[in-house]
C-alpha cells in the first residue's frame, strides 16, 4: 500500500466518524428539543435579547422549542428593522450642546485660543 492510498483511507475513515458523530449529536438535540416549561421564560428572554426585542414582545414569543422561539423572534424583529435609526434625532432645533455646521472649516489656531481662554478664566 502506497502513501496516497493510506492517506485517502484515513481521510475516508475520518469523514465516516464525523458523520456518525453528527448523526448522534442531531439525535441528542432532537430528544432535548422540548424545553421544560420552567425554562421557557428564560429561553424566551435570551432569544429576545439576542434579537433586541422589547420586553413586552419577548413575553409574547411563541414556541416550545428553541428553534420555534428563534423563528418567531426573527419574524417579529423583521417588522422592527426598517424603522430603526442608529443616530438619534433632535426633537427641538438647537437643543444640542454644540451646533456645529459641518460645512465650515475648523481653524486650529482659533480653536486652541478658545480652549486656552476657557482654561484661564477659571
Amino acid at each position: 500500500m502506497d502513501r496516497r492510498s493510506e492517506i485517502s483511507e484515513h481521510v475516508s475513515n475520518a469523514r465516516a466518524e464525523v458523520k456518525v458523530e453528527e448523526a448522534a449529536e442531531a439525535a441528542s438535540i432532537g430528544s432535548q428539543s422540548q424545553w421544560p416549561a420552567a425554562d421557557l421564560p428564560n429561553l424566551r428572554q435570551q432569544i429576545g435579547a439576542k434579537f433586541s426585542l422589547p420586553e413586552i414582545l419577548i413575553d409574547r414569543l411563541a414556541g416550545s422549542t428553541a428553534e420555534e422561539i428563534t423563528a418567531d423572534a426573527q419574524k417579529v424583529a423583521e417588522h422592527f428593522r426598517p424603522g430603526l435609526r442608529t443616530k438619534p434625532m433632535a426633537l427641538v432645533k438647537g437643543a444640542g450642546a454644540a451646533e456645529h455646521d459641518p460645512g465650515t472649516d475648523i481653524d486650529p489656531v482659533r480653536l486652541a485660543a478658545a480652549i486656552l481662554k476657557r482654561r484661564t478664566m477659571r
